[in-house]
């Protein structure tokens, strides 16, 4: 009778143990939960030095019917596990949602986003949201960040918009831009305008975008009936924007290269005020020669000047 009971207790001890086994054999599975799907995604990140993007390759599940976007970029947020790579993007940045229209899609972060660590890293943090989230989905072609529901704006002080995928090296290459340039007419009574298309690099501030016009604008047009209002001599030193003013400041030869006469100080003048009082909030233009108010001929002009 005890060998009975020891055998029984034998059989129920070893059963005990497969079903423990098979049990702890079930914690460690890693097969995924039937709502969700796990997926081997892409993440950019930039190498340390900030030269060039790098893709980490990552495993997520997916719950069913969750924002897939959302998921991978709160995934990229986290950051980068492997010690040679570096995040741009602050830990602290919340998702809030995504939307896709057509082939596009927008996402909307909170405005921890935007702080980055400098313009290069800037665009990487810009690019790796970019580039991962367009490798997720080949249907998607352009992406779009929002903060607060607002616009991500760039260093030009212009919204981003939709953007296309990063080439790999951070230094992006050069995009076209098209500028209003004012010259003076054949009989020399009004100003006439020609568009300009040059080339600046994608993150390029508002003051250098000025600063390259007022360069555009001292080479002359290109179209014959028209006629410079700047000596060729005349460099810019500096632009600046204060409440909705530039304040441009030229090179001597502003002065000592200039054909005088007050027509020609008008054109001078209203040409520089015209081009510049293209760009949106920009209302008025200081003009100074070396750091002194501007004086070509009716003695120095001090007051900044508007459109008339």
């Amino acid at each position: 009778m005890k060998n009975r009971l020891v055998k029984i207790l034998v059989i129920l001890m070893v059963m005990g143990i497969f079903t423990g086994c098979s049990s702890d054999a079930n914690q460690g599975s890693t097969t995924p939960p039937d709502d969700t799907e796990k997926v081997k995604v892409q993440l950019y990140y930039s190498d340390l030095g900030n030269e060039q993007f790098v893709v980490e390759e990552r495993e997520i599940l997916f719950p069913k019917d969750h924002d897939k976007y959302s998921i991978v970029l709160q995934e990229l947020i986290k950051g980068t596990e492997n010690s040679d790579y570096r995040s741009n993007i602050a830990s602290k940045t919340i998702v809030y949602g995504t939307m896709k229209q057509s082939n596009d899609l927008i996402v909307n972060v909170s405005k921890d986003f935007c702080s980055f660590g400098g313009s290069i890293a800037e665009i990487i943090a810009v690019g790796s949201v970019v580039n991962t989230l367009t490798s997720l989905d080949r249907d998607i072609n352009r992406v779009k960040i929002l903060v607060e529901g607002e616009e991500l704006i760039g260093p030009s002080g212009n919204p981003r918009g939709f953007m296309e995928p990063f080439d790999n090296n951070i230094n992006q290459p050069e995009v076209s831009k098209e500028i209003t340039l004012y010259f003076c007419n054949q009989d020399a009574t009004a100003l006439e305008t020609e568009i300009r298309t040059i080339t600046v690099a994608p993150d390029i501030s508002m003051n250098d975008l000025m600063l390259r016009t007022l360069e555009e604008l001292i080479k002359g047009p290109t179209n014959s009936d028209l006629h410079k209002t700047i000596p060729a001599e005349v460099q810019v030193n500096s632009v600046v924007i204060d409440n909705n003013i530039a304040q441009v400041d030229f090179s001597i030869e502003m002065h000592t290269k200039h054909w005088g006469g007050s027509t020609g100080e008008g054109m001078t003048i209203n040409s520089i005020v015209y081009t510049l009082t293209e760009f949106p909030g920009i209302d008025k233009v200081k003009m100074t020669v070396e750091g002194e108010p501007i004086s070509i001929e009716h003695g120095p002009i001090e007051e900044a000047i508007g459109r008339h």
